[in-house]
C-alpha cells in the first residue's frame, strides 16, 4: 500500500508515547471527543461539512472546538467569517505554546471554538512523526466535548493517521466517479495503515499485507478476511487481533453536493465495495444538496448562513446529528435504508444515456472482466458490458445444459 516514510526522531516530551498510539485511539472517558473528517480527494466541500458539524454541535448546548490540521491549505477561518489570528497551530508544532488551548479563539457561533491553521507556511505540511504524534495526543486535552478535525486532501501518511487517530472517523465524497473512487482508495490506505501499526512487529503479517500493494490486485486478489484466515491458521492470537482490528475500523460516510436524490445511490455503490472487497463497514449516514448559495454566504462572511435557518440541509443534517452522535431516538431515514441491495447499476432521471455501476464481487462479470479495479466506478462502455453479460448468460447455459 504505502511506504514507511516517517522519521522515527523523538523529542523528549514524546519519547515515552508509543506509535501504536496512532492506529489505536485510547478510550476518551473525561476526554475531548474527536472526530476526524477527511475525503481523499480536494474540493468535495468537505471543509463545509466539518464547519456544518461542529455548528449543529455547538447547537446542540455542547462545547466544540473545531481544528483545521489541513496543513497545507487552512481555510476554516474565512468561512467562519474570521480574520487570520495572532496564534496557530504553527506556534504549538514550534513550541511557542505548550498546549492547543493556548491557540484556541472563539468564532462568531457561540459555543464553537476554533484552533486555526497555518496556511502559507513552507513545510508545514510536511511535519515531522513526533510532531503529528504531540498533535494527536494533545487534541484529546482540549477543553471541549467535541474536537472536529478538518483534515487535508491527499493520502499522505499525516492526513491517514490523522484520520486513524478519531473516536469517530467520516469521510466525505460527492457523487462524481473521480471523488468515489479517491474516497475508496483513501478508505483502502487508512486500513492497511492501520493493520500495519498493529502489527508492525509481525514479519509474516507484514508480507501477506505486501502482496496487496498493487491497486489493481492482479498479484493478489484475496480478501482482507481471507488474509485473516491464513493469519489465524498461521497464529490463533495474530489472527483474533487482526479481525478485532478489522471490525474496528468502522468508518461514516457523507455523501456531499447531491443535485439530485438519485445520486445519493453513488453512496450505497460505494458502501457495498467498501464492504465487499474491504470487509470493513462504512456507515452511510446521509446526504447535503447542492447549495448554490454558499460561495455568497463566505465571502459575505456569514458563517450563521451556512446552515440556514429554514433550509432542508440544516433539517436533514441536524437530524443525522442528532441520531448518530447525541445517541437521540428520532425519526431519521438515511440513504438506501429501504432500497434492496445490491444496488450496482442504475440511471440517472430523466437521462437514459448515464449510468453507473461500481466495480465489485457483486458484478456478474466480476473474475470475468479485463478492467476488474475493486471499487471503483466501472469504466466498460454500456454496449460492451451488456455484450459480454450476453456471451456469460449464453456460456453458463450451455455449460448446464453439458
Amino acid at each position: 500500500m504505502i511506504q514507511e516514510t516517517d522519521s522515527i526522531a523523538y523529542s523528549e516530551e514524546d519519547a515515552e508515547q508509543s506509535e501504536t498510539s496512532v492506529a489505536s485511539p485510547p478510550s476518551t472517558g473525561s476526554q475531548a471527543k474527536v472526530i476526524t473528517v477527511a475525503g481523499g480527494k480536494g474540493g468535495i466541500g468537505k471543509t463545509m461539512i466539518c464547519a456544518s458539524l461542529s455548528m449543529a454541535l455547538a447547537q446542540a448546548g455542547l462545547r466544540v472546538t473545531l481544528v483545521d490540521a489541513d496543513l497545507g491549505g487552512a481555510n476554516l477561518h474565512t468561512v467562519l467569517g474570521m480574520y487570520m489570528p495572532a496564534k496557530t497551530l504553527h506556534d504549538f508544532i514550534q513550541r511557542r505554546v505548550k498546549t492547543l488551548d493556548e491557540v484556541t479563539m472563539p468564532t462568531p457561533i457561540e459555543g464553537l471554538k476554533l484552533v486555526c491553521g497555518a496556511p502559507g507556511v513552507v513545510g508545514l505540511a510536511n511535519i515531522q512523526h513526533w510532531e503529528k504524534l504531540k498533535m494527536i495526543r494533545h487534541l484529546r486535552k482540549l477543553s471541549a466535548d467535541y474536537v472536529v478535525v478538518d483534515i487535508g486532501a491527499g493520502m499522505s501518511l499525516n492526513e491517514i493517521d490523522l484520520f486513524n487517530s478519531g473516536d469517530i472517523t467520516i469521510v466525505v465524497a460527492n457523487p462524481e466517479p473521480t471523488s468515489i473512487q479517491e474516497c475508496y482508495n483513501f478508505l483502502k490506505v487508512a486500513i492497511f495503515r492501520r493493520l500495519r501499526r498493529e502489527f508492525s512487529d509481525s514479519f509474516t503479517v507484514q508480507e501477506l499485507l505486501d502482496r496487496c500493494k498493487d491497486p489493481s490486485h492482479a498479484n493478489d486478489r484475496r480478501l482482507l478476511t481471507e488474509i485473516g484466515d491464513e493469519i489465524m491458521a498461521a497464529d490463533r492470537r495474530d489472527g483474533v487481533l487482526f479481525f478485532k482490528t478489522l471490525n474496528a475500523f468502522a468508518p461514516k460516510l457523507i455523501l456531499n453536493r447531491v443535485f439530485d436524490y438519485q445520486e445519493t445511490r453513488d453512496g450505497l455503490a460505494l458502501q457495498i465495495a467498501t464492504q465487499d472487497l474491504l470487509q470493513i463497514k462504512l456507515d452511510y449516514w446521509g446526504y447535503m444538496s447542492y447549495d448554490p448559495s454558499i460561495p455568497q454566504v463566505v465571502r459575505a462572511a456569514r458563517p450563521h448562513d451556512i446552515l440556514a435557518p429554514e433550509s432542508l440541509n440544516r433539517q436533514r443534517f441536524l437530524s443525522m446529528i442528532r441520531k448518530y452522535l447525541l445517541g437521540e431516538n428520532i425519526r431519521y431515514q438515511r440513504p438506501g435504508a429501504r432500497m434492496i441491495l445490491p444496488l450496482l447499476y442504475h440511471q440517472k432521471k430523466n437521462d437514459p444515456n448515464w449510468v453507473s455501476r461500481i466495480c465489485s464481487l457483486q458484478c456478474q462479470l466480476w473474475g470475468n472482466c479485463p478492467l476488474q479495479e475493486g471499487g471503483m466506478p466501472c469504466r466498460m462502455p454500456e454496449e460492451e458490458f451488456n455484450e459480454k453479460l450476453g456471451r456469460l448468460g449464453n456460456l453458463k447455459t450451455q455449460t448446464l445444459a453439458a
